[in-house]
């Protein structure tokens, strides 16, 4: 079980507006249901809704229920009596007990094994329960939060998440943006990052030059949140200055050549000069390299002239005024468009289908 305070509010439309929903529904007691890729901050947001809302002064506890068997799941959901199972040595609160009056997260929620299911079901209905082995009804107050990074609704339709469950805790559905859709958002988490670990490796580092910056928002981050946190911790560590430069993100740049090589044989040849000046020419170096590594001589050769053409009739797309994001979002929907299933549509981007379906589903980020 885990009980921390910190979450960070972020300047994004999508996040202002959840932020905006939480404020006039979090004072009643609806469950939440938050959806979203891995890493994205449905955690965060289980926090913002506990520090906005009455209970703040209550208990926040976050239960990851992908981390545990079926039998310690339910021991650490509704606790356990001394001898409800072989390793229960002494009585055990569980996390609807600790959690009494205040916010019980529950993330990966659909991992919950059936038996599971039907005893949270039940708390919800009766506000009561009891613990494993254990005869005494215990009464509980508590507000449910939820989340996941798969298709509910899919795993409702499989029997793999009960129907009455999924419908009693789907009271205010809040679905998170992946971070590549909300670029704004990642200097004031960058900030929070260096703040969180410059301390914590001895460093005073107290900021991040505009140009690590500009890279970090072209990156794609299929992480979310959790890989840039992890991104800026590395950086931090090997900070040599009181500012994170480029140089500090060395694991940057191949992820966006790759992001960018992985769609180039299919721009007309009419395009790729305009694109290519728009990256930094350390992002042109870099893409160079990557290439290098895949065609010998590579480098003795103009970049644009040696990139493969793989053309079809039919495939030239109108990428003016577009951003990365976009060139692939519409490279994608014309592969989707021009092939008879999507399992052949991704491998003639050799991609994967995960893959080309979140590019194809990339939306435009409004400019403030």
């Amino acid at each position: 079980m885990q009980q921390q305070s910190v979450f960070i509010q972020l300047p994004s439309a999508p996040m202002q507006a959840i932020y905006n929903t939480i404020q006039q529904v979090g004072r009643s007691n609806i469950p939440f249901f938050i959806t979203g890729e891995t890493g994205v901050g449905k955690e965060g947001i289980a926090r913002y809704i506990h520090e906005s809302g009455p209970r703040r002064d209550q208990p926040f506890i976050a239960i990851n229920c992908g981390r545990f068997s079926a039998e310690l799941l339910q021991s650490e959901l509704f606790g356990h009596e001394a001898g409800a199972f072989t390793s229960a040595i002494r009585q055990r609160r569980g996390a609807f007990e600790v959690a009494n009056g205040g916010i019980l997260f529950l993330d990966e929620v659909p991992e919950m094994s059936l038996d599971a299911q039907k005893m949270l079901l039940r708390v919800l209905d009766t506000a009561t329960f009891t613990r494993l082995g254990g005869n005494e009804v215990l009464s509980v107050d508590i507000h449910i939060v939820v989340a996941t990074n798969r298709d509910i609704t899919k795993s409702v339709s499989e029997k793999e998440f009960r129907e009455d469950l999924y419908y009693r805790l789907k009271g205010m559905m809040l679905h998170l943006p992946p971070l590549r859709e909300r670029p704004e958002d990642i200097a004031p988490l960058v900030e929070a990052f260096i703040s969180e670990f410059g301390a914590e490796h001895g460093k005073s580092v107290t900021g991040i030059t505009s140009d690590a910056l500009t890279r970090l928002a072209q990156a794609a981050w299929p992480g979310n949140i959790r890989q840039l946190r992890s991104t800026v911790q590395t950086a931090v560590a090997l900070s040599t200055t009181n500012r994170l430069e480029p140089k500090d993100f060395p694991g940057i740049y191949p992820e966006l050549a790759q992001a960018l090589i992985s769609i180039w044989q299919i721009l007309p040849s009419e395009t790729q000069d305009a694109i290519w000046e728009t990256l930094s020419l350390e992002t042109q170096h870099t893409i160079m390299h990557e290439l290098s590594k895949q065609t010998a001589g590579f480098w003795r050769n103009p970049p644009i002239s040696n990139i493969p053409q793989t053309i079809e009739e039919g495939e030239s797309l109108n990428i003016e005024n577009m951003n990365q994001n976009q060139i692939l979002r519409a490279v994608a929907q014309k592969r989707i468009q021009r092939n008879s299933s999507l399992r052949e549509a991704a491998e003639s981007l050799s991609i994967d289908i995960r893959t080309l379906q979140r590019y194809a589903q990339w939306k435009e980020v409004e400019e403030s």
